[in-house]
Order: C-alpha cells, then structure tokens, then sequence
C-alpha cells in the first residue's frame, strides 16, 4: 500500500457541507482518507479513483460515493476536473458500504444535489431540505451501480511489470511470450500467480486496459478521430470485436458512450 495520511478537510465541522472547484487542487500522490463521507459528482473532465486493490474512472456527470475511513485518491486525467462534493457526518448516512461505489444519479437526484449550498457560515432552509430529500433518495439509488471498467492493482511487484508492460505496450499486437518475456518464468506459471493476484487472466486486463483507453478518447471533445481510429490505436484490428467488448464492459456501443460522456473540456 501507498503511504497513507489522513486529510483533515476543515476544522469544527458542520454534520454536511460542500467543497467544489477543481478536483486537482485536491488530488494526492499517496492514499489518503477523511473522517466523513463523500459524495463526488464531475462536471467536466475524468478522473481516477485509486483504492488499494483496484482503479475506477469516474467520468463527466457520473457520482461516486466514497465511505469515510477508507483509503484512495484521486488521478486526474490530462483535463481539468470540475467537481462538486457533499460531505456527510457518518449519522447523517449510513449505509454500510466500505468500498467506492460509481453509480448513475437521477435527475431529480441532481437538481437536489446541484441545489444544496451548505457551509459553515451560512446554509439556507431549502438547502437541508433539499439534503434530506437526496440522502432519502441515495438509500435507493447508490446501489444502481454503473457499468464502467473496474481495473484491479496487482499486489504482487512482478504482477505491476507486467501491467506497466501492458499500459506501455497496449496499442500493439501483443503476444503471451512478448508480454511474459518480462519476467524469467515460463507462461504458465506467470499466467497462474497473475490471475491469483489480480483475479483477471493476463489478456483480460489487456482487454480492460484498452477499452479503458478508448473511453478516454471518446470523451475528449476537441478530438477528430473516428470511433474506426480510436478501437484501432488502442491496439484492435478488428471493430467487430472492439464494438463486442465495449459493449461488454460499459453495457452500450461505443457512440452512445461518447453522446453520453462527451463535453466540452479546457485543456490547461
């Protein structure tokens, strides 16, 4: 694990209230925690949750729920990250989640959510009405997870030369041999300790990886390329099969993504 450090967000605390702005000026090296929850919505941008043992993206206007105590942090992805957060005395919500859940929000969720303004000085009545209709609205609609890549974090430091071989190399066609020539061991013995550790064979996180890597493009609105162009720079030679595992992993055609995820980003 990363060095951990606790991130004392404010001092004397209300039971909720909000920071927002841009998720980098927030975003740390090592894993870090609060003692509250948070509720996290994107605006504009993409970033990764880090946990211990996997990696979330959290795209434009999708919402992720981080339990308090536990440790992450966030990667931003080249683009500026606008954010909104709501965090939560542990008595005001409690439903017994311990790990990051990315979840799509319904749009009376975000009318409540964009309308609280909560702070230490001055929180307006309809505000914590507004709290308290949402957080009755969270204890359904957290559990409607959204169907986005979940991409483990080997434990094991021959594991991560192989994903840092594959996160190098993906655009490529890759081979078994080519990609286990890293290390000094036979195939089979790399592919058994790689999937005990990360609980994907070596070509399914290569399949995670790339898909990963195109959702990237396909969001990045002052891009010309072609949905064609993108599934074959992410390493596919053929479109028939990128179309079949992106539909796989994000449970809609590659176009529906981009229409759904698609804004217009500042580059810095």
């Amino acid at each position: 694990m990363d060095k951990l450090i606790e991130i004392p967000l404010k001092p004397n605390l209300t039971p909720a209230f909000i920071l927002e702005g841009t998720l980098k000026e927030y975003s740390t090296e090592d894993l870090h925690y609060h003692s509250c929850h948070q509720f996290l919505r994107i605006s504009t941008g993409i970033t990764l949750l880090v946990e211990e043992k996997e990696k979330q993206p959290l795209f434009s206007n999708m919402t992720a729920f981080i339990p308090a105590g536990l440790p992450h942090r966030s990667s931003v992805m080249g683009t500026i990250v606008n954010y909104k957060s709501i965090y939560l005395d542990e008595n005001l919500f409690n439903p017994a989640i311990n790990e990051i859940v990315i979840f799509d929000m319904s749009e009376l969720g975000v009318a409540l959510f964009n309308r609280i303004n909560l702070s230490q000085n001055k929180t307006d009545g309809i505000s914590l009405q507004c709290l308290n209709l949402l957080l009755e609205l969270m204890k359904k609609e957290i559990h409607f997870k959204s169907s986005l890549t979940h991409i483990p974090v080997p434990r094991n430091p021959e594991n991560r030369k192989i994903t840092e071989y594959i996160e190098n190399n993906f655009e490529k066609k890759l081979t078994l041999s080519e990609v286990t020539n890293v290390l000094h061991y036979s195939d089979r013995h790399i592919s058994r300790i790689f999937k005990e550790d990360l609980k994907v064979s070596i070509f399914e996180y290569l399949k995670l990886y790339r898909i990963f890597q195109s959702a990237l493009k396909l969001c990045e609105s002052n891009s010309s390329e072609t949905i064609t162009s993108i599934a074959f720079s992410c390493g596919y030679d053929s479109l028939s099969s990128f179309y079949k595992d992106f539909r796989e992993i994000f449970s809609m055609t590659p176009k529906m993504f981009k229409q759904k995820n698609r804004r217009t980003i500042k580059s810095f």
